[in-house]
């Protein structure tokens, strides 16, 4: 049957034959050929080649339900070899779920696939049942709709990835922690883009046998973390382990007991020379390797930056210290049978020392925001050179930002991915951070499918057709022009009104800032343009999201993006009204007894109603229960309190402000005349 396979491949590479217009198809094949039919789904039974095994099982399932609900009927399995089907899985060795360590890609490698859909049958074939799942998720895409009947052109496909390991870390210590739940969401999402892994970043909200205080408000349960390692696998998604084994570790010894360990007392950095660290590291890398199945172990170890504090006081270099360190956490993981991952930057920032690093171990290049391309070389070369594994890490630029900086994250990834091949990286890994109030990882999703698909595919992702690709196979045809629509309005709009706020931070910064400062008062005089084109972008986002609210998929994207549009759309609205009253403010300083300007100032900024004031309280009462509902579709309520606290600040900012500037209708010639920054806490 292998052999068949190959012929109708080769049937229809030679034949090269399209039929109408192709469905896009996101990650993009390898080697894909169009013949001139098209396969009623309608009517598609499925079934196996071969015993099944538990994941053949879950694909065929999946599949029977993206099928089934393409063509309004149910599409039945039959679960004997023995009973015919027309589409047939075919795997042709052991299931092998999850990537190992040495993963390699290629023809016949463990996830390579083939498809073949031939109006007398429709075959799935790899080695592996990973394989077969991810030729499920091309077939999810290639469904086509003529007349209101939903087909499946007839094709062949060849298919393998560009790099073996595709990855997305999702923090859950900064500030939110998921729900359990939004992660299984977040592993369907990533299956979709065949993403392999899945980075559990935990500094300390895992519960750990010993340790009861530990993050005791905000912890995933041993079973929890259980429960999402099976989801994952499910998915051919291996949950690997992200920890902090040197820094980044404030919450553990935030606990009086710990605190001395710290280089700080209750700091973020481990003492590496006090003889309680080594037993604890032990303790902890024990219990979490045995909690997660999986071959790799991430000990973090990046920006340790008090080592050189530490390293003077012990009389010593701090490369040295940080080497000691490392290769000590390094064996220890590797007794417990796990390939240690860490972080390449405090290598990279002391490079005469990569060559004692053990050679079984992986680093993780990350670097966010777009370098020359020279600029690569120092960074990762010697990494290649000493014979040690590389992984490159992107991220989703989510941080000081309330919509995520798409326009950086689309230029860094495919460059990113680029100069990993060029420096043989073996892997890739998106980085999905909680650094701020209002992250909101939903709104990530488009570089989560960005970057598993280019870290796939050969070439590089189209990015000028991307909005349009991804809201067509994640929305469907009728919804994706609104979605496009908005998602470039959207990212339009966070880069106008992060140009306008730059000074003093991002978007998210501004949110919540006095804008009465002489900095934001310059800024808004110098960029009012860009405020209200940015504006404008954001009413155009929650036009076209309103068009398509109602249609949102199981992902829930679109209503944590119309909370994005209405939160830069009060930004930018902060910002204008901000320097129109302050132009008021200052022309009644000039002449604070004329009538006139005492009444036009009280009707547009003062007055309890259909005042600049009042627009901006209704505003952000409405933003702030927005953001409510946004964050509890995403997060458990740890730390929600702080955000709405933020929300509740503002609101009293405005109402001290229109209560104040209302007395001053009345005040005397002599009062003193008081700046608005005194105003606005």
């Amino acid at each position: 049957m292998k052999t068949l396979t190959g012929i109708i491949f080769l049937f229809l590479m030679l034949q090269g034959l399209s039929y109408g217009q192709r469905n896009q198809l996101m990650p993009n094949p390898r080697e894909i050929r169009y013949g001139r039919s098209l396969v009623p789904v309608k009517g598609i039974t499925i079934g196996f080649e071969n015993q099944p095994s538990a994941e053949d099982r879950f694909a065929a399932r999946e599949l029977s339900r993206i099928l089934s609900k393409a063509c309004g009927t149910e599409i039945l399995i039959m679960e004997s070899p023995e009973v015919s089907a027309f589409l047939v899985f075919e795997r042709t060795g052991d299931p092998s779920p999850l990537p190992l360590p040495g993963e390699k890609t290629g023809k016949g490698s463990r996830e390579y696939y083939e498809i073949s859909i031939r109006e007398s049958g429709i075959r799935l074939s790899s080695v592996s049942s990973a394989g077969l799942f991810y030729a499920v998720q091309t077939l999810r895409q290639m469904v086509e709709y003529h007349d209101g009947e939903a087909f499946l052109p007839e094709a062949g496909i060849a298919d393998w990835p560009a790099y073996a390991y595709r990855g997305f870390m999702m923090d859950m210590s900064h500030t939110q922690l998921p729900k359990k739940e939004e992660i299984k969401r977040q592993l369907d999402f990533l299956a979709m883009w065949k993403a392999n892994q899945y980075y559990f970043y935990s500094e300390a909200s895992i519960e750990l046998e010993g340790y009861p205080l530990l993050m005791a408000d905000a912890r995933f349960t041993r079973q929890e973390v259980r429960e999402i390692i099976d989801y994952g696998r499910e998915r051919h998604i291996d949950v690997i382990p992200n920890m902090e084994l040197y820094g980044h570790l404030h919450d553990l010894f935030r606990l009086e007991r710990y605190s001395d360990l710290a280089v700080i007392p209750h700091g973020g950095e481990f003492r590496p020379q006090d003889p309680r660290v080594a037993p604890l590291l032990e303790d902890w890398i024990t219990q979490i390797a045995g909690l997660f199945p999986s071959p790799f172990f991430h000990i973090g170890f990046d920006e340790t930056w008090l080592i050189h504090k530490e390293a003077e006081k012990l009389g010593i270099a701090a490369e040295e210290l940080y080497l000691k360190m490392l290769n000590q956490t390094a064996e220890i993981v590797g007794r417990n049978g796990k390939t240690c991952m860490y972080y390449a930057d405090m290598l990279q920032k002391f490079p005469s020392i990569i060559s004692e690093v053990p050679r079984n171990t992986v680093a993780i290049a990350w670097h966010y925001f777009p370098k020359e391309k020279q600029e690569y070389e120092p960074l990762m070369n010697p990494f290649r050179e000493e014979g040690i594994g590389l992984f490159v890490q992107p991220a989703t630029i989510n941080w000081f930002s309330v919509v995520p900086s798409f326009t950086t994250s689309f230029r860094n990834i495919p460059l990113l991915i680029e100069m990993g091949r060029e420096y043989d990286a073996e892997g890739f890994i998106l980085s999905g951070w909680t650094d701020d109030i209002q992250t909101m990882m939903r709104q990530s999703f488009p570089d989560l499918a960005l970057g598993s698909s280019s870290a796939w595919q050969q070439e590089p992702v189209d990015i000028d057709r991307f909005f349009g690709t991804y809201a067509s196979l994640l929305y469907g045809a009728e919804a994706a022009p609104a979605v496009e629509r908005a998602l470039t309005a959207l990212m339009r709009a966070e880069d106008m009104i992060a140009k306008a706020v730059g000074a003093g931070g991002g978007t998210d910064v501004a949110l919540f800032a006095n804008p009465f400062t002489e900095e934001r008062l310059r800024m808004i005089r110098d960029h009012g343009e860009e405020l209200r084109q940015g504006r404008l972008e954001a009413e155009n986002a929650q036009e076209s999201l309103l068009e398509v609210l109602d249609q949102d998929n199981r992902f829930g994207t679109l209503s944590t993006f119309y909370y994005g549009a209405k939160t830069l759309d009060y930004i930018a609205l902060k910002y204008l009204y901000a320097g129109e009253i302050h132009d008021f403010w200052k022309e009644l300083e000039k002449d604070p007894e004329n009538q006139e300007l005492r009444r036009w100032f009280r009707m547009e900024i003062s007055f309890k109603y259909h005042t600049r004031t009042s627009d901006l309280m209704d505003a952000i009462t409405v933003l702030k229960d927005l953001f409510e509902k946004t964050w509890r579709d995403e997060y458990t309520d740890f730390r929600l309190g702080i955000g709405l606290g933020k929300y509740d600040q503002e609101l009293g900012n405005w109402l001290n402000l229109q209560k104040s500037m209302e007395r001053r209708v009345n005040f005397h010639k002599e009062d003193p005349f008081p700046s608005l920054e005194e105003y606005f806490r």
